[in-house]
């Protein structure tokens, strides 16, 4: 059920120049394309705390999130609070807060805005929820930069993969393999792999979801996979080849 608060609102003039940054509570950047994953669900463990940073030192600017994608859920359960909403649910499509949020300039949005699954869920996992921010001007059109997060939940993630998720965007499903090496992707990749000795061996274009490369060509031994996403972030990681 949505809960709307009482909110007077203004439109306020905005430079085209105006840009947003995202982080978390602790100045953590999240950057455009990032991934937020959560072993768990509810409150505390699971909410994603968020700032939302107008980097324009004279304009105010306005902003939004639309929820661009929702995968293996329909977002029932999931809390989103920003602005003059905070919402049980979410649904794909849609655009929240109704009345924009005003930045000052160099200004922050509120202490208590989030993203939170509360669901615990069944079925097909990962289930992914995809946020953009972006901005309007008075006249309601979008304009300058925007950020784009997943907010992923699934409790068979350990650790090493969570960290694996938000560095990269990939998920090695083994350390150890065969003929085959099995990823879970979740934003486009490059995967360059090299030998012990350096020697590039492979260079595959990674895509959204479960992939496998052959590497039954391969010789045994120890080689390093390095990932590198559109936007620039480069991750590695070290495989077995038996």
């Amino acid at each position: 059920m949505k809960k709307i608060l009482p909110f007077a609102f203004l439109f306020i003039g905005i430079s085209t120049q105006a840009q947003i940054a995202l982080s978390r509570h602790n100045n953590t950047p999240i950057t455009d394309g990032q991934i937020v994953a959560f072993n768990t669900f509810g409150y505390p463990d699971a909410e994603m705390d968020f700032y939302v940073r107008n980097l324009s030192t004279t304009t105010s600017t306005n902003v939004k999130i639309s929820c661009e994608a929702l995968i293996n859920n329909d977002g029932t359960g999931f809390e989103l609070c920003f602005g003059n909403e905070c919402l049980s649910f979410v649904e794909q499509g849609e655009v929240y807060p109704s009345i924009p949020v005003i930045l000052a300039p160099n200004g922050v949005n509120g202490n208590f805005d989030h993203l939170l699954n509360t669901n615990a869920g069944s079925g097909t996992f990962p289930k992914d929820y995809v946020f953009r921010f972006y901005q309007i001007n008075g006249s309601g059109v979008e304009f300058s930069n925007s950020i784009t997060m997943t907010y992923r939940y699934d409790p068979t993630l350990s650790l090493d993969e969570i960290n694996q998720l938000e560095t990269s965007g990939v998920i090695v499903k083994s350390t150890v393999v065969d003929n085959e090496l099995s990823l879970d992707v979740l934003k486009p990749n490059q995967m360059t792999m090299f030998d012990i000795t350096g020697k590039l061996v492979n260079i595959t274009k990674l895509e959204y979801g479960i992939q496998t490369v052959d590497v039954s060509n391969l010789s045994s031994g120890v080689y390093v996979l390095k990932f590198t996403s559109v936007e620039g972030n480069v991750s590695t990681k070290k495989i077995i080849k038996s």
